[in-house]
């Protein structure tokens, strides 16, 4: 009664225990891992917020077409004053001398000597000020900088782009490693089971004195070695399930769960390599804002070297004699740069040749990339042959198996013909397999590359 109310206890719980950790109650697909990788892959994530700074730089530079303010105060005291002057004792020669002495001489003889001569001022004072200067031609600098901005937007969003496709490849070719050592598991199982059945008769034929004792060792034997590769198999599967849960964003906590390995039928491909044009492709797209990229630049450059001219106001409020005063002045600024002219065509040059040395990168770099395509392709169709030829190979090393244990059961085939054909079955299953999962690998890589 006490196991029935736990088993009862344990199926209402379990739906609470699936939702804490999804990855334990269903089955992993090809699609689900994209979708996740996507989501929560490093690499992507980074690329995303590498496209958000290229944007942040974009409305940054916008701001240059606005007048640029600034304000500016200073305020002062002195321990003693700054202008401190006894005209009794002055001794300036000129108008200003003359004029102090006759003001000396008549206080002195106006009043005596009771009146204080010196002339004390400024010992505190203050001082503010605020200038607008609105750019009118910084020549095309500030226009170059914006467009250079938007190209690193695009640029940022291509190499997103290239690195969610890489990111999703790494993602896929990585499942279908894990099915496939999934599915040569199951193989070796099947064949631990045959070796089971195989050890027990040869162990009844050998207390009847059929065969001898080398017989029943080679099964033996061969049932160490398919433990040594069911242990090397498990290893395979917790690391490659650790990497893909690594490029999905998702804990390791536990064997995963794949879809089954499923036989591919063949395709026809629509496209011939020599026909997909490498221009869509995010790569070509990346070389032409590289080198539209080195021409503004050299854009930037050259508007170092042109006239720059702004309009602007400014005003400002001071006190430094106990009287408060304004006053705004409006200006015209206009600088045109005259010896620098020698500097700027050498740096020019630089840009000239930086731009020749994209425009080669480009015309090597497509050339390239159509050499890739072609391998692609190549590299498809070579697979999707192999693993037509292993799975004519897989049928036929299936039936020979089948025949050799019923001949051997029948007592008309020997051991050494049995293992042989157990071994060729091992083969053809893990050839077939491997070449299912490069066939898989090369469609996808194939689709990707030529959208």
């Amino acid at each position: 009664m006490k196991n029935k109310r736990f088993l009862i206890i344990l199926l209402l719980l379990s739906p609470f225990t699936f939702h804490l950790s999804p990855l334990k109650a269903q089955v992993l697909s090809l699609d689900s891992c994209l979708s996740s990788a996507r989501q929560r892959n490093c690499t992507i994530r980074s690329a995303a917020l590498e496209v958000a700074v290229s944007q942040e730089v974009k409305k940054q530079m916008l701001w240059k077409f606005f007048p640029q303010v600034s304000l500016q105060g200073f305020a002062f005291g002195a321990v003693n004053p700054i202008i401190d002057i006894d005209v009794s004792q002055t001794s300036m020669g000129g108008g200003v001398g003359t004029f102090l002495s006759d003001v000396s001489q008549a206080i002195r003889e106006g009043f005596g000597d009771t009146i204080d001569t010196d002339i004390k001022m400024m010992r505190w004072g203050a001082t503010a000020q605020a200038q607008a200067v609105q750019p009118v031609y910084w020549g095309g600098q500030i226009v170059t900088a914006n467009k250079l901005a938007k190209l690193g937007i695009d640029a940022s969003r291509l190499k997103q782009e290239v690195s969610e496709r890489d990111v999703l490849q790494e993602v896929a070719d990585t499942y279908w490693l894990i099915a496939g050592l999934m599915d040569k598991r199951q193989t070796a199982s099947k064949v631990v089971t045959l070796l089971d059945t195989i050890h027990n008769i040869a162990q009844v034929a050998y207390n009847h004195g059929l065969v001898t004792t080398n017989d029943l060792l080679r099964v033996q034997l061969k049932q160490n070695e398919m433990q040594t590769k069911s242990l090397q198999l498990e290893d395979g599967i917790q690391l490659a399930s650790r990497l893909l849960c690594h490029l999905i964003g998702q804990p390791y906590e536990h064997e995963l769960l794949l879809e089954p390995l499923k036989d591919d039928d063949i395709i026809a491909l629509s496209e011939q390599p020599d026909t997909i044009n490498v221009s869509n492709r995010p790569e070509s797209k990346l070389l032409e804002l590289n080198l539209e990229a080195n021409r503004m630049y050299r854009r930037l450059t050259l508007g170092e070297s042109l006239p720059h001219l702004g309009i602007g106001i400014t005003g400002g409020y001071n006190n430094f004699f106990n009287q408060h005063r304004w006053n705004a002045i409006a200006f015209v600024n206009l600088s045109i740069p005259i010896t620098g002219w020698g500097e700027t065509s050498h740096k020019l040059k630089q840009h000239d040749l930086k731009i020749q040395q994209a425009e080669l990168m480009q015309q090597d770099l497509t050339e390239k990339m159509g050499l890739q395509n072609r391998q692609i392709y190549d590299h498809l169709i070579e697979s999707l042959r192999l693993m037509e030829q292993h799975r004519s190979s897989r049928q036929l090393a299936e039936d020979n198996h089948r025949i050799s244990l019923m001949n051997y059961q029948a007592g008309v085939g020997t051991m050494t013909e049995l293992m042989e054909a157990e071994a060729l079955l091992l083969q053809a299953e893990n050839a077939y397999t491997d070449a299912l999962i490069t066939y898989r690998t090369a469609l996808r890589r194939y689709t990707e590359y030529n959208k």
